[in-house]
Formats: C-alpha cells, sequence, structure tokens
C-alpha cells in the first residue's frame, strides 16, 4: 500500500512537470531532482527506466519549438550524471554493509577463539593436575600400602606374641586404611579430571554416546565405527581424540548442511587415526587456507591446534557439493603400553 502511494504521487509529480514544460519551458530545470526521486522511490530496474522517460520526455516537449544542442545533451548529461552517482552510492552502500557482515563475523569469531582457547587451556590444565596427582599422590600412597603391607609381614616374621603385635598391628592396619581411603579419593580427582564422557566408559564407547546426542537434538544421523585392533590409548590421547571428534562433528551439523556422517577410528601399531565424513555441501579447502587469520573455519584451526598438541597432523578433502573428509593422525609412543592411561599397572594399587 505505501508503495503504490509513493508511486502515484510521483506520477501526479511527473505530469505536472510535464504540463510545467508546455506552459515555461525553463522548467525543464526540475528535471535533476526528479531523476533522483525516481532512483529513490523505485528500484533499480523501474528507476532507470523512469529516468530514461523523463530525459526523452523533456526532449520530445522541446520539439515544437526546434531542437537545439544543449536543449538535448542537457538532460541526456544529467541523467548520466545522476545515473552514475546513484551507482556511486549503492556500491557505497554494499561496501558498506559487507564491512559491517565482516566486522560482526571477525568480532563473533574471536570470540568464538577466546572461548575455544579458554575452553582449551581449562581442559589442558585439567589434565595436567590429573597426570600430576597420579605421578605423585596416588603413587605415593600405592607405595605407602605396600611398605605398610611388608612392614607387617615382617613384624609376623619376628615371632612376637599376639599382645606384643597387637599395638603395632593396630596402627599398621589404621595406616593402611587411611592411604586406601586417601587412595581412592585421589582416584576420583583423576577421574573427575578427565573428559566426563571417557571417565566412565572407552573412546568407543565415548563417541557412540556423543553420536546419540546429535541423533536426539535431531540434526544428522551419525555412524561410529572402528577399523584395526581395538585397545585402549593412553589418556591424553583418548581426550584429544574425543574432542576433535566433537569438533568435527559439530562443525558438520552446523555449516555443511548434511543428513548423514561416519566418524571411524582407526588403530595402527604407530598411529591412530581418526576420520570423519559427510554428505554436506563441501567447501574448498584452498580458499579457507587464503582467508585472514580467524575469518572462518575457526573450528578446523581448533582441530589442527589439538591435532598439532599431540604431534599428529591433519588432513581435509572437500569440494563444493561433495561433502567432506576430516582425517586426524596421531603418532603412539614406541614402545608404550596399549593400556597406557591415567589408571596404573593394577600391581601397583593404583
Amino acid at each position: 500500500w505505501r508503495e503504490r502511494t509513493s508511486l502515484a504521487w510521483l506520477a501526479a509529480l511527473t505530469l505536472l512537470w510535464v504540463l510545467a514544460m508546455v506552459v515555461s519551458p525553463v522548467s525543464i530545470y526540475l528535471l535533476f531532482p526528479l531523476f533522483f526521486l525516481y532512483l529513490r522511490v523505485m528500484d533499480d530496474v523501474r528507476g532507470v527506466v523512469a529516468v530514461l522517460a523523463a530525459t526523452a520526455a523533456s526532449v520530445l516537449t522541446q520539439a515544437p519549438t526546434g531542437l537545439t544542442m544543449g536543449g538535448v545533451m542537457g538532460p541526456a548529461v544529467s541523467a548520466a550524471v545522476v545515473l552514475a552517482i546513484h551507482y556511486a552510492f549503492r556500491t557505497l552502500v554494499r561496501i558498506s554493509r559487507e564491512r559491517e557482515e565482516l566486522i560482526a563475523q571477525l568480532i563473533a569469531t574471536r570470540t568464538q577463539l577466546a572461548e575455544t582457547e579458554r575452553a582449551a587451556g581449562v581442559a589442558q590444565e585439567r589434565q595436567r593436575l590429573a597426570h600430576e596427582i597420579h605421578d605423585t599422590v596416588a603413587q605415593g600412597l600405592s607405595s605407602i600400602q605396600m611398605l605398610l603391607h611388608s612392614a607387617e609381614r615382617d613384624l609376623q616374621n619376628l615371632g612376637l606374641t599376639e599382645q606384643q603385635l597387637a599395638g603395632p598391628n593396630r596402627f599398621i592396619s589404621l595406616a593402611r586404611t587411611t592411604a586406601r581411603d586417601n587412595l581412592g579419593e585421589a582416584r576420583a580427582m583423576i577421574a573427575a579430571l578427565q573428559p566426563a564422557s571417557l571417565s566412565e566408559t572407552s573412546l568407543q564407547g565415548a563417541l557412540e554416546r556423543m553420536a546419540s546426542g546429535f541423533a536426539a537434538a535431531g540434526e544428522l544421523t551419525i555412524e561410529v565405527g572402528v577399523e584395526g585392533d581395538g585397545r585402549q590409548l593412553p589418556m591424553r590421547t583418548e581426550a584429544a581424540l574425543l574432542r576433535i571428534a566433537q569438533g568435527a562433528v559439530g562443525n558438520v551439523a552446523k555449516h555443511a548442511g548434511a543428513t548423514r556422517c561416519r566418524v571411524t577410528v582407526t588403530y595402527e601399531p604407530d598411529e591412530v587415526r581418526l576420520d570423519v565424513v559427510d554428505n554436506g555441501s563441501g567447501f574448498d579447502p584452498s580458499e579457507v587456507e587464503q582467508r585472514p587469520a580467524g575469518l572462518g573455519h575457526i573450528g578446523l584451526d581448533a582441530i589442527r591446534q589439538r591435532a598439532a598438541e599431540q604431534g599428529g597432523s591433519l588432513e581435509v578433502e572437500s569440494s563444493p557439493g561433495y561433502g567432506t573428509a576430516v582425517s586426524v593422525a596421531i603418532p603412539l609412543p614406541v614402545g608404550a603400553a596399549p593400556g597406557a592411561t591415567l589408571e596404573a599397572d593394577p600391581s601397583s594399587g593404583i
């Protein structure tokens, strides 16, 4: 309704201008502000057509008295100048909007990067504390238990009477109970400092739980598979793989527009590989690499950083319209036991 009203009064104004030119040819100079009104009220195509039509009308009204060079060139040059100004203004507006969007994206990206770095720092510090507790407090308490057990056995071999052994055995038993209880607390602290999904299950179980979470949200269907000789890895490696999988699948859910995704963990003798493949829209990896730092695909940067922290590497294969494959390979320590995690050998009591 408002658009029709604007077009109606603009048409009436144009009609008055034409009548004014018939009465007084000097009214042709009102053509210049009319050009701006046409381009302001109408869209680009109709505005340009209206400008050309008004230019032609201004020339035709001069025909009965004879056309002159100035009478023809004046309206034509005015129309060209107005169209150039209009185009330049529209270009400036478009560039300004693009810059605003770029600034907003940069701010959002920096905010996300700060949150990601903070979360990564917190997770790294929690794992460091877990390792420190395991290597100091838990190991020390386990050693105390073994030493107390040895002391109790040696006392039995001294040939003392039950009455003589009652006092020392009571204190030894109390010390062993205290050490056992504190060892249990240390284990609980170690478990609490690890990623929640890994503290009570395996890596495959944690990945399946993650897939169930995305499926429950109705975002996409995720298949989890394991290839090779599946085994327990060092806790820090499993935690990194889980975080990488969460980040990669999160990218798929947010940006790829995919309906299916497959997460595969492949165990090799000297490395473990995580592959995340989707059937989404895909993208051009070379275009992402050419973007300024901090713009676009911040999730891939976080994945690359996590892989590098474990001495691994990231490979991305994708093309527009053909989905994306993200592959992370993390080397395993040479000579390390397959089950080397924060949980120590059962014989040590930890």
